[in-house]
């Protein structure tokens, strides 16, 4: 059979428009292409990504607003205002400072709208996938694959908001009800074991980009390692049972050796990234554009010296206290930049500051001396997702990486720890250290542990629940963040969603 990447199907937003421009030929007789009958169509599993490869295609949006979201509330990302630049109604200091409310900043109800978005596009699926008699290969994948992005987005809105309605293609029109955080934590888990045994269990260009085995039980072990703060009950076992099932996966995966690659452009076509990267989110410059990094952390005066059509935005950073967390000899420090940055000649770049007026080299600095009011060189930047040189758009060719085999053996190693298997663990850690090419460790806490996910999955969108778990995201305290009240581990249900439910209940706090 034909392998088909997803990649070629996040552009299309229906099935006529896939087939359109297929009719090539003026023969009256010739067979029409831009219709589709509905008893010969979908016929095989092309047709049958096709058709919800829209659904898939919502997943750019997890990007921004969420990922961004779960990261600028964290020790991970800050974004100052920078002279005219980044207050945009004070939203980034709201999110440094742990002061956001029900209306600001947007992305929390952005975050909340993408999750039923992709709800909605996949209750429109399965139901007409599930009311269909076609027997089609590969039907059943596609149906739990199905199942997987809604749980997917159910996780999300478990995690950042807690109680939540939960939408299934039976769900009758109207207002519905909100559950609550534990019914949704056990909708998540019936819908991600009951759609596992009809995924594929491979790796590769095939499923790069889709849910299958290995990438539900990731899920799964994500599930299962955040369960007490969801139910109140740990979960431990099941969560090391889930990362053993993906690292005994026919898929075979494994640690990439060079750890940046797996962020590099076009970094779905490499065989040791997509041994590594169990799920991610793909993007396409042209076709599917939304990745955008390294526009929101160069500075403006970067864009000639990588070649780029027009200046980045001189935004995101990290806190001092953050890249202090990294060795010299940890390579993965290569993804900040901190000193002087050349030009395309191999000059340092120079620049007139917006809040001093003053012509200064770009030398980026860990310290941020003023979240309202930061010097245009401060804080040290992020190019973890290679930065496509000699780009003519703002959008890059790299993807999204949402799941990879180091987290997972970092949540085998937590899971172990609570089971009070330190050795065990430890020898985890040590084997993500080890292609970071830093010393072993000799000992593992929780709080070690911590760390070293901080260090392998910055700015991947896990800081918030990390630090949730560990019990730090409030009492925690970092470079314009003090401790925060206790109802902040959630976000608040946003307003305008309050406005147009009424069977929606304000999270305590707010």
């Amino acid at each position: 059979m034909k392998r088909y990447k997803l990649r070629n199907v996040l552009a299309v937003a229906s099935v006529a428009s896939l087939l359109v421009g297929g009719q090539a030929c003026t023969d009256l007789d010739a067979e029409v292409f831009d219709r589709a009958e509905a008893s010969k169509f979908p016929a095989n599993e092309e047709e049958l990504l096709s058709t919800v490869g829209s659904t898939y295609g919502q997943l750019r949006g997890f990007l921004d607003p969420v990922l961004v979201l779960n990261e600028a509330t964290t020790d991970e990302l800050v974004v100052p205002t920078r002279g005219p630049d980044w207050y945009d109604n004070g939203s980034w200091q709201q999110m440094a400072r742990h002061e956001w409310s029900p209306v600001s900043p947007g992305q929390i109800n952005g975050s909340w709208e993408w999750a039923y978005r992709v709800i909605a596009g996949a209750n429109i699926n399965l139901a007409a996938l599930e009311e269909s008699t076609l027997d089609v290969e590969g039907k059943e994948a596609i149906i739990g694959e199905l199942r997987m992005l809604r749980a997917f987005a159910y996780f999300w809105l478990m995690d950042m908001f807690g109680n939540v309605p939960i939408i299934t293609e039976d769900t009758p029109a109207g207002n519905p009800p909100q559950n609550t955080r534990q019914e949704v934590y056990a909708f998540v888990e019936k819908e991600i074991t009951e759609a596992l045994p009809s995924l594929k269990d491979e790796a590769g260009v095939v499923a790069y980009s889709r849910f299958t085995k290995g990438a539900a039980n990731a899920m799964l072990a994500k599930l299962y390692l955040n369960a007490e703060v969801y139910t109140g009950t740990p979960q431990w076992q099941k969560a090391l049972d889930a990362a053993n099932a993906v690292m005994s996966a026919e898929a075979g995966y494994s640690l990439n050796p060079e750890y940046l690659e797996n962020f590099a452009v076009n970094n779905g076509s490499n065989t040791d990234t997509y041994e590594e990267n169990i799920f991610a989110i793909p993007y396409d410059k042209v076709l599917a554009g939304g990745m955008n990094m390294h526009m929101r952390t160069l500075h403006y005066a970067q864009g000639a010296a990588y070649g780029l059509s027009s200046n980045p935005w001189n935004g995101f950073a990290t806190r001092a206290e953050f890249y202090n967390m990294y060795s010299d000899e940890d390579k993965r420090k290569a993804m900040w930049l901190e000193g002087p940055q050349p030009s395309a000649s191999g000059d340092v770049i120079t620049f007139v500051d917006a809040v001093d007026g003053k012509l200064k080299e770009l030398n980026f600095t860990p310290q941020i001396t003023s979240l309202e009011k930061a010097f245009g060189n401060e804080g040290v930047r992020n190019v973890k997702y290679e930065v496509q040189r000699n780009n003519t758009r703002n959008d890059q060719d790299n993807d999204l990486v949402v799941l990879r085999y180091a987290d997972v053996l970092l949540m085998k190693a937590e899971a172990l720890l609570q089971l009070g298997q330190t050795a065990e663990a430890l020898a985890l850690v040590n084997e993500v250290r080890a292609r970071a090419g830093v010393d072993p460790l000799s000992t593992l806490t929780s709080d070690i542990l911590l760390e070293e996910r901080g260090r392998e999955l910055a700015w991947e969108g896990w800081r918030r629940n990390d630090l949730i778990r560990f019990g730090k995201y409030i009492s925690g305290t970092w470079e314009f963040k003090n401790a925060s009240e206790p109802y902040r581990d959630l976000f608040p249900i946003p307003s305008q969603q309050l406005s147009n439910n009424p069977n929606l209940k304000q999270n305590p706090g707010y």
